[in-house]
């Protein structure tokens, strides 16, 4: 069975329905099957954006936070994430599995971005690669006949006859 880290926001409640609303999170993910390894309070935090509660339809500003880290099959992982997220008092319910969290970082080109354009090997590659679309054929296309408009010609002088 995979791990997963279980993030639980729950709305601003009293400590003794704060207890009933993560109990009652915690036998959920028992009884259909998981095993619980460890839980954190991350404590009462502002969230990074505004929330609906479900019950009353008020915004949330800030909130509870919990982690669990439990191990469940997939099948246990889709039906507790739907029962906790149909939960009144949770605001947030996520599942992660650790696969997700040991994924490789993301790799920073910043050097590479404050280099000016012409020098940046991205924009070399896609002038390389470059595509033209039929408008922008036709575009070069008139300008060079204008520029060869615009060319004063000479006609030939014929040689002198014999």
């Amino acid at each position: 069975m995979p791990l997963y880290e279980v993030t639980l926001i729950t709305r601003s409640l009293s400590k003794t329905d704060l207890f009933k609303a993560v109990h009652r999170a915690a036998t959920t993910l028992l009884d259909n099957g998981a095993v619980i390894e460890g839980m954190k309070s991350l404590g009462h935090r502002d969230l990074p954006y505004k929330r609906i509660d479900k019950q009353t339809k008020e915004p949330v500003y800030t909130s509870n936070y919990f982690l669990i880290n439990a191990h469940m099959s997939l099948d246990a992982h889709k039906r507790t994430k739907t029962i906790l997220r149909n939960d009144l008092d949770m605001v947030h319910v996520d599942m992660v599995s650790e696969t997700d969290l040991c994924a490789a970082p993301f790799e920073c080109n910043l050097d590479e971005l404050l280099k000016p354009a012409p020098e940046r090997q991205a924009v070399k590659d896609l002038r390389d690669n470059q595509k033209m679309g039929h408008f922008t054929r036709q575009m070069i296309f008139k300008r060079t006949e204008k520029e060869w408009k615009s060319i004063p010609k000479s006609y030939p002088i014929a040689p002198p006859r014999s």
